[in-house]
């Protein structure tokens, strides 16, 4: 890792000491090299969070729950827009489908959408083309295979709960077995493809990648899963016929958006987790402390919505209670990222060259995070940092366009 130097060249003469690394760095809002504010506001919060500037999205708070922002940290300030639109569409797409009750097609848009949309990403942002094929194929097989065979596995226990109707007095041990046994051994499976290609020893090691591996595991997982439970209703005859509308929309909110979410957040930060390395030694337990106990807090939480699913409360509560879940398991999610970006060793730079920030559009030293707007180096792939440092900017042009 190269430091940067204590007195920068005369390209970048302004420099201001940061208190939190102790360096003299180029002038600006955030330390270059460690992300840190520079001058501290009321409300900042402790600087080793950086809450009030998420490093993968300039602007936004680190606890806002910005879907978009979360499930795809490498998308540009101007690449956001268009998939915020892809993902309106999408949800668009799953409400026409229910008003016209088609369910068939809504449960496979609601199914296959969201992996759909996470691989466009890796492949619009180049990440794809940063790891080999040999990391992204398993992480895809073994996601769906894992699914599909803890699907299998439980689907005993599963088609018993549905012949537990409303009223019916269920067992302790049932209860117990279906709403607490079931969701954690889903959440461990959930993380295996993640596991396999961590041990495997892939290419890049930070903590983004493992995100990215992660996340796109995870989703398979539930895309396995869902496709062997829903055959498994259609031979026993358990698909209802002719829902509600309403009913349609909460089921879709359900499949659709709060269990992708879910399944992305938990498998992201636990890839995030495997690939994260710290930088000085010290930031590594503070990050290591938010995994663990985002680790077990989510299982436990995550028991309350088998314990819903097997009471079979009124679809209303259901969805209030996933929608919750997801929501702290994407806060989670953002929480994990920022520790691992400000605090994980970062690619060897150039202080002395400057680069074109891909989010704010300035011209600044090429380094760990932008001086103007806090975003980290790391939250742009590989291909696109090689871009920007092949066709460099001149540092005498202060500010380019947006």
């Amino acid at each position: 890792m190269t430091d940067h130097p204590e007195t920068p060249g005369e390209a970048y003469p302004g420099t201001m000491p940061c208190h939190s690394c102790d360096h003299d760095v180029p002038a600006g809002r955030f330390c270059a090299r460690c992300g840190a504010q520079l001058s501290a506001v009321r409300g900042d919060g402790p600087r080793w969070l950086r809450i009030r500037d998420y490093a993968a999205a300039p602007g936004e708070n680190v606890l806002q729950p910005s879907i978009v922002s979360s499930v795809f940290p490498y998308l540009s300030n101007r690449s956001s827009g268009a998939f915020r639109v892809l993902v309106w569409l999408v949800l668009a797409t799953l409400v026409v489908l229910c008003a016209f009750q088609l369910e068939v097609a809504m449960v496979a848009a609601a199914t296959f959408a969201p992996p759909l949309l996470f691989l466009v990403y890796l492949k619009e942002t180049g990440v794809i083309g940063d790891l080999l094929w040999r990391v992204w194929v398993p992480t895809f097989a073994v996601g769906i295979g894992v699914g599909a065979a803890w699907a299998l596995w439980t689907n005993g226990i599963v088609a018993e709960s549905y012949s537990l109707g409303l009223g019916v007095e269920v067992p302790t041990a049932r209860l117990v077995l279906d709403a607490l046994i079931i969701p954690f051994g889903g959440l461990f499976a959930l993380q295996l493809p993640a596991v396999l290609i961590w041990v495997s020893r892939p290419p890049r090691r930070d903590s983004l990648y493992g995100f990215a591996v992660g996340a796109l595991g995870g989703t398979m997982f539930a895309v396995g899963a869902t496709v062997v439970r829903l055959v498994s209703q259609i031979g026993r005859g358990e698909q209802a016929n002719d829902q509600p509308v309403a009913d349609m929309l909460l089921e879709a909110g359900i499949r659709g958006v709060t269990m992708p979410l879910m399944a992305v957040s938990i498998g992201g930060l636990i890839g995030a987790a495997l690939w994260y390395r710290s930088a000085d030694g010290q930031g590594r337990r503070g990050v290591w402390t938010a995994i663990v106990v985002g680790s077990l807090a989510a299982p436990a939480v995550y028991a309350c919505v088998g314990l819903v699913d097997v009471l079979r409360i009124t679809p209303y509560l259901q969805f209030v209670v996933h929608a919750a879940i997801a929501l702290v398991a994407v806060l989670a999610l953002r929480t994990g990222l920022q520790l691992a970006m400000l605090h994980e060793i970062h690619e060897p730079t150039d202080a002395e060259q400057p680069i074109l920030c891909a989010d704010c559009g300035h011209v600044v030293p090429d380094m760990a995070f932008c001086p103007a707007c806090g975003v980290a180096s790391q939250a742009a792939s590989r291909a696109s940092r090689a871009a920007r440092r092949q066709d460099r900017p001149q540092p005498s042009d202060e500010q380019v366009g947006r």
